[in-house]
């Protein structure tokens, strides 16, 4: 049985590293899926570049930067009036200033804050609003799901990235907080913290070791797909770890 057979699902960043495996495994586990950029252009080509036929009907670019919080909310917006609900939103998007604390200022840390914290904020909040809009499907055990990609550095920040780590760790708080608020009302989210990723760019910065133990794109993919899903609604207000083969 497909996970997400027919669940209408807005997927941010799918235009980045790891989002065409994202956007491909949702699809083929039956999703509908609204796909954000900020250019409505690339996000058609994300769709043309890992969809055909059938599955490509599955897919609606929608231009959108998210760090304007009119616009995220007109994503969701769009995703309720074209499927007709919002069963789950799924984030990869961000922007990073990885700067060595010594040498930050505090607009620094105010670009990294408003590159994920705030952007994490201004979709999960209109989402959250429209998924208590909505009733249960029926045998649902969720009403809606968010899951939002952050990073090891929020947790255990990586030399040079503390201001990085720290909006990261913001955004985790901030999936905990609605579950935590929503957990009664049917409202799952959970942060996807990810170690490294092999993905073709990061073949210039590892070695052939760490790119082996890194997670596959399509890991990542598969482990999105299953939080967005229903059957993943046991899990909430997690911080769930996917450090692929770089356990110690």
């Amino acid at each position: 049985m497909m996970l997400l057979r027919g669940d209408a699902i807005v997927l941010a960043g799918a235009t980045g590293r790891v989002g065409g495996a994202t956007l491909a495994t949702f699809v083929r586990e039956g999703a509908r899926v609204l796909v954000l950029s900020r250019s409505l252009e690339r996000a058609r080509a994300a769709i043309d570049d890992v969809l055909d036929g059938d599955e490509a009907a599955a897919a609606i670019p929608f231009a959108c930067d998210v760090a304007d919080p009119a616009q995220a909310a007109a994503a969701i917006a769009a995703c309720v009036e074209r499927f007709g609900r919002i069963d789950a939103l799924v984030s990869l998007a961000g922007a990073a200033k990885v700067v060595p604390l010594v040498e930050s200022s505090i607009a620094d840390l105010r670009e990294n804050v408003a590159g994920f914290l705030e952007s994490a904020y201004n979709l999960a909040l209109p989402a959250l609003r429209a998924m208590l809009d909505q009733p249960y499907l029926d045998d649902a055990r969720s009403r809606g799901r968010m899951v939002v990609v952050t990073a090891g550095s929020s947790k255990q920040p990586a030399p040079g990235r503390g201001l990085f780590g720290a909006a990261k760790a913001g955004v985790n708080v901030l999936m905990q907080a609605i579950a935590r608020e929503h957990k009664d009302d049917g409202i799952v989210a959970n942060a996807l913290v990810l170690g490294g990723v092999a993905t073709e760019a990061a073949r210039s910065y590892y070695d052939a070791d760490a790119f082996a133990a890194a997670a596959t794109p399509q890991e990542v993919a598969d482990a999105l797909a299953f939080l967005a899903s229903d059957r993943g609604s046991g899990i909430n207000g997690a911080l769930v770890d996917l450090n692929a083969r770089e356990v110690d």
